[in-house]
């Protein structure tokens, strides 16, 4: 006879199990939408980092993923003299400006970003009076040390590798991102998207 605590149990372990099964069809879909968007309806459109190393293209335009949870494009990959601008290494300090969004697999070019330091940004937003108030929002570039444990997984893993004045756009998962977590507006297991441009680097 099987009984109550036993049955409690049972039933508990269906629950986590179910939980799980939820968040990992909820990854992998955003894993697969974010890379469907890069490749078929980002402008320009993108190839994977390995496509572009066998591509005959010139210049390919490509991302890089990095554990299928933060896929990373920087604009100025072909600029003239990019390899002379100074790069960002693990303990660097760097100074951005940035647009975040809650991303919706489509073009952010009409969407309100979640927070902003962009001083034009903040502006429209101010004039077009959204939901968000930006009143208190600084226009500072954000400071961020390189590699630093309390990094936003994406943004820790897409930082290094950059280089000072490069255009750079950042795409991750809720796992890359907040987890599980709601910070302000953005909802529970969101992906986020992070457009910035890399002010200044400071060598560690």
């Amino acid at each position: 006879m099987i009984g109550k605590f036993t049955i409690t149990v049972l039933l508990l372990g269906v629950s986590l199990l179910a939980g799980c099964k939820q968040e990992e069809d909820t990854l992998t879909q955003q894993q697969t939408s974010i890379v469907n968007y890069l490749e078929s309806s980002h402008s320009p459109r993108l190839m994977s980092e390995k496509e572009a190393e066998e591509s005959i293209d010139e210049n390919p335009e490509y991302y890089t993923s990095y554990g299928n949870n933060t896929y990373r494009y920087i604009a100025t990959t072909y600029a003239e003299g990019r390899d002379t601008w100074t790069e960002v290494e693990v303990g660097d300090r760097v100074e951005i400006y940035f647009d975040a969004y809650v991303f919706n697999y489509s073009s952010l070019a009409n969407t309100m970003p979640y927070w902003s330091n962009r001083e034009e940004t903040i502006t429209a937003m101010e004039e077009t009076g959204g939901k968000l108030n930006p009143e208190f929002w600084s226009t500072d570039p954000l400071v961020l040390t390189a590699g630093d444990p309390d990094l936003m997984e994406g943004l820790r893993s897409a930082l290094t590798g950059c280089r000072e004045g490069d255009s750079v756009e950042v795409y991750m998962t809720y796992a890359a991102a907040y987890g599980s977590g709601i910070i302000g507006l953005v909802p529970k297991e969101s992906p986020v998207a992070w457009l910035f441009t890399v002010e200044k680097v400071t060598k560690k």
